[in-house]
């Protein structure tokens, strides 16, 4: 029901600009009515501004936005989100992002681990992945960027593996 005086507001609205328009439009007749004109609209033009931006704040912080919000600063941040970056990037009560994070587990789109003194949520095939050439009998590690397909220790094929 936190919508409901954002409804409002922007239902008041209307009646509001209808009469500042009305009021505007009889202002070419008489020019006292300009000052009421303008009234009325600048209050229609406040309560829908207020209502607007009230129900697109109210869209932006609904569970499922959130959850995608977050996976989104995930990909932005290496695969990995504490609820104080949830937090900020959301301007969203600490309850409110530690609920959104911990959704994310129940449901495992993400991971929790305790780091230091914090906890970090790490998002499943978000996290960098590095490639690299290994060969399978001595196990030499070389860069992929490296134009090698043999191992030059031992001579076996290698093989590209992703950590």
């Amino acid at each position: 029901m936190r919508k409901l005086p954002a409804i409002l507001a922007v239902l008041l609205a209307i009646p509001f600009l209808t009469l500042g328009v009305l009021f505007l439009i009889a202002a070419s007749q008489s020019p006292s009515r300009l000052w009421v004109a303008l009234a009325l609209g600048a209050i229609g033009l406040f309560l829908l501004i207020f209502g607007l931006r009230r129900l697109r704040r109210l869209a932006e912080i609904t569970p499922e936005a959130l959850r995608t919000g977050a996976i989104n600063l995930a990909q932005r941040l290496g695969g990995e989100v504490t609820a104080a970056q949830l937090r900020a990037e959301f301007k969203i009560p600490q309850q409110l992002a530690a609920q959104t994070l911990e959704g994310l587990v129940r449901e495992g789109s993400a991971q929790r681990e305790d780091r230091e003194d914090r906890t970090v949520y790490v998002v499943s095939g978000l996290r960098l992945s590095i490639a690299e050439k290994v060969c399978p009998y001595c196990t030499t590690k070389l860069p992929v960027r490296s134009d090698l397909r043999k191992c030059p220790n031992c001579g076996a094929n290698l093989e590209v593996q992703k950590t």
